[in-house]
């Protein structure tokens, strides 16, 4: 059976009380006593803040894939057709997930609110339930539904309610008011009761602790508690604060009311006021606003007694939470509260004040009766357990007759269209049908429409042609060309606040491709996310929006080249290394794959995560490696010889020509290479050395020694800025590669010299060894005389004919990386 579950009962300001914490605690439940259920959880895209941490308090339970947001195009103040196409929509979206159960965990909400909840709106297959807290607004109308709009709204709840097939209530007293007021047959109620979280339970603290909190808080004497979880009438402030105020002088002296609840300016000024007239003083009362659940239970702990004088509850889960805690406590003798205490001398009428304040001062003065009060709050406790509440919910709902799934449930986006225009009433807004389509495409895209976005916000701007470049170039270009079946592939960047489709730079690697102008990206669930570019220095700016569009069920994944900017720091200059790590500490919270270019880095970055585990409630990110290809032919090359690039090539071709292809940047090796070439001139080898590769940074005294050498075009050859085409040629002219990085996270000259069938002389990295195997020569050591050695060493076993070589070595393609990495990203594809 497929349980679907609408949890915006723990999205709206419910979350704040006692029904957002019932609704999250019962669906965790179920889903951990699911046995082969299948368990899915339904969100309201209009209440974003909430979205992460529902996914996260489901993390290891089910699927991040089984939690789907759903787009309504309500608003707080809906007009009567915007609120019935807002609940179309949702259930319509629901039957999507092909639901047998749909579970809905508060039902009344959507007043003043975003939340969306109704049953029948649409004809569905699949069984409805949902649970039942109170019927508290239809026993006080005059209180709760003072105006015509409140009526109309709750009573189309009550509709809702009966089309229910099934009724979880969450105390016999709800159970009674349904059969009682409604008429409701009562094999359709089951009493699951309520439970609450493992963190409810006393806590000794220690003096500082205690003292810390208390003062934080502003309490300073023993203090009667009172956690009401909401505000209006039937919590019954007024009679507790008479009540209190007819104690005595030495019991208020002693002891101060502690209010802990969330409460608006106008709440709390009309609490002063009503302590203001019951006489008691401001030094006596306080309101400590919204805790936290760790304070809470902390103020539950040190209480020294817990009132809870409602007037009607339908269950009262901060009674129980206070009594886990082994606070004595005390409550009405009305509604659900005496199934909760089940401790009849426990009981007043919260109707009488002298009741009330009888029996908080013999709970704050008779130690006998307190002990009593300990021990059953102890062993009351106990009999509560959202696992029992979970199977009884699941019992009820396994009864119902669901028959097997025999039609589409798939949704006719032009019948839906034609069905909300048919609603009765005032016609909609352009700005109304606007925002309906928005949530219509949103909720109901086909599959094949799902989007993967490659993030190329460096290279869109500026293509330096070599290293990280070159990758991204290439796996677009064979991303577009061959797209992961089910997927648009779209190029994106980020600009001003937003991501955009990089329509006009698509244009240039895909001849079929039409749109050139950048419009604002529209994503939805499923999407994928890959950011192909080292974007470190947009970290700030890119995680509010990666954070939202993971909320929404886009899948976050970076491609990693390497960890040097952290292991080596002094080869980078300011401000790089900090971008970096800050790139890295924000990538490993949000992504939910960091994708390597080896599996050394793999190793490493798994290394560094361990050292420096993300802030994330959720397990992650996962860690995976690919490699890189290198065909330049299928990378997009570049094309053109300079003049006398022939010339140059045949006196390459003409003796033994070293050639290193790198950036000129402190790790690359360039340093020690050219005094090991240095030492070996000044010997008669009658040697080349090529270098291949742009000016970088750190290396000015460097580039000028190169600039200024006596060899230089003579021996020595300084290649900047060389065209694809030039640089295969010269790959082809060469004797050997020479590979002297002090740091990779790859290798891909390496690939390249392979494909070329051209030996190598490189140090031995990890990374190396992983692409080159037993097809490379390894130096050890950072002076020049070792790698000098090393070239003559490679020297007399390649005139013996005993060097390595590397044609036999394996290398990818760039559709054979492109394909690794699909196949990272979605399996077998």
């Amino acid at each position: 059976m497929r349980i679907v579950i609408d949890l915006q009962g723990a999205q709206s300001d419910s979350r704040f009380r006692g029904i957002g914490r019932y609704s999250l605690s019962l669906a965790r439940a179920i889903a951990k006593n699911a046995g082969e259920h299948e368990v899915w959880i339904a969100l309201n895209a209009q209440m974003p803040e909430s979205i992460a941490d529902v996914r996260a308090a489901f993390s290891g339970l089910i699927p991040d894939n089984q939690i789907r947001i759903f787009e309504v195009p309500t608003s707080a103040t809906p007009s009567p057709w915007m609120a019935r196409c807002s609940e179309i929509i949702r259930e319509s979206f629901l039957a999507t997930l092909q639901p047998d159960v749909v579970l809905l965990t508060s039902l009344f909400e959507g007043y003043r609110s975003t939340a969306v909840t109704s049953i029948g709106m649409i004809p569905a297959q699949y069984k409805t339930a949902t649970v039942l807290y109170d019927l508290i607004p239809l026993m006080n109308k005059e209180v709760y539904l003072p105006t015509a709009e409140q009526q109309d709204i709750y009573y189309r709840k009550i509709e809702s309610l009966k089309n229910a097939d099934v009724l979880l209530a969450i105390s016999n007293s709800s159970r009674q008011e349904a059969v009682q007021y409604l008429e409701i047959n009562p094999e359709k109620i089951t009493n699951i009761s309520a439970a609450i979280g493992d963190q409810f339970y006393s806590r000794k603290l220690a003096p500082h602790g205690r003292q810390e909190i208390l003062t934080r808080l502003g309490i300073k004497n023993e203090y009667i508690l009172y956690a009401p979880g909401g505000f209006d009438p039937r919590k019954n402030f007024e009679r507790l604060l008479e009540a209190y105020g007819t104690l005595s002088s030495d019991i208020k002296a002693q002891h101060q009311l502690v209010i802990a609840s969330k409460l608006h300016p106008q709440q709390r000024l009309e609490l002063l006021t009503l302590a203001k007239r019951s006489g008691v003083r401001t030094t006596e009362l306080v309101l400590t606003g919204y805790v936290e659940d760790e304070d809470l239970v902390a103020l539950y702990s040190l209480a020294k007694l817990f009132v809870f004088p409602s007037t009607h509850e339908g269950f009262g889960l901060p009674v129980l939470e206070a009594m886990a805690c082994g606070t004595p406590v005390i409550g009405s003798d009305c509604s659900s509260v005496p199934e909760v205490i089940g401790l009849a001398d426990a009981l007043f009428d919260p109707l009488s004040v002298p009741a009330i304040a009888a029996k908080m001062k013999q709970a704050l003065e008779d130690e006998a009766f307190r002990v009593q009060l300990i021990e059953n709050a102890v062993e009351r406790a106990k009999s509560f357990s959202w696992d029992e509440s979970a199977r009884k919910a699941l019992v009820a709902l396994e009864a119902m007759d669901i028959q097997p799934t025999t039609l589409d449930q798939g949704v006719s986006i032009q019948a839906l269209y034609q069905q909300l225009l048919a609603l009765p009433g005032a016609p909609p807004t352009d700005r109304e049908l606007h925002r309906t389509a928005q949530s219509i495409v949103y909720n109901f895209s086909s599959q094949d429409e799902k989007q993967l976005f490659l993030d190329v916000s460096c290279i869109v701007y500026s293509d330096a042609k070599s290293g990280i470049q070159r990758v991204v170039r290439s796996l677009l270009h064979e991303f577009i060309m061959v797209p992961p079946k089910g997927f648009n592939v779209r190029p994106i960047y980020y600009a001003n606040g937003r991501f955009y489709y990089a329509n006009k730079f698509n244009s240039l690697i895909d001849p079929t491709w039409t749109e050139a102008t950048d419009t604002p990206i529209d994503y939805r669930q499923d999407d994928l996310y890959l950011s192909l570019d080292l974007n470190m220095h947009l970290a700030e700016e890119l995680n509010p929006l990666l954070i939202k569009m993971k909320d929404m069920g886009v899948q976050i994944n970076h491609v990693v080249y390497d960890l040097l900017l952290v292991q080596r720091p002094d080869w980078w200059p300011a401000p790089n290394p900090e971008l970096f790590v800050n790139w890295l500490n924000k990538i490993t919270q949000v992504a939910s794959r960091l994708i390597c270019i080896s599996g050394a880095v793999a190793s490493e970055l798994q290394e560094w995560i361990d050292q420096h585990p993300p802030k994330r409630v959720e397990a992650g990110p996962l860690i995976e490696s690919f490699h890189l290809g290198a065909d330049i032919n299928n990378s997009m090359p570049s094309a053109g010889l300079p003049d006398g690039a022939t010339e140059l090539l045949l006196r390459f071709a003409a003796q033994p020509s070293f050639l290193m292809v790198s950036t000129i940047e402190p790790r690359k090796g360039h340093a020690q290479t050219l005094e090991a070439f240095e030492a070996l001139w000044s010997e008669d080898l009658d040697i080349n050395l090529v270098i291949v590769g742009k000016r970088g940074w750190l290396m000015n005294d460097f580039i000028t020694k190169m600039e200024k050498h006596p060899e230089r075009n003579r021996r020595l050859f300084w290649l900047e800025g060389v065209s694809d085409e030039y640089l295969e040629k010269i790959y082809s002219s060469s004797a050997c590669l020479i590979a002297a990085s002090e740091g990779e996270g790859f290798g891909l000259p390496l690939i390249e010299a392979a494909q070329h069938h051209l030996p190598m002389v490189v140090r031995d990295l990890p990374v190396f060894r992983e692409v080159a195997g037993e097809h490379a020569f390894y130096f050890h050591g950072l002076s020049a005389d070792e790698l000098g050695q090393a070239i003559k060493a490679w020297l007399a076993l390649f005139d013996a004919g005993e060097h390595p070589t590397s044609m036999a070595m394996p290398w990818l393609t760039w559709e054979e990386s492109a394909q690794q990495l699909k196949t990272v990203l979605f399996g077998s594809v």
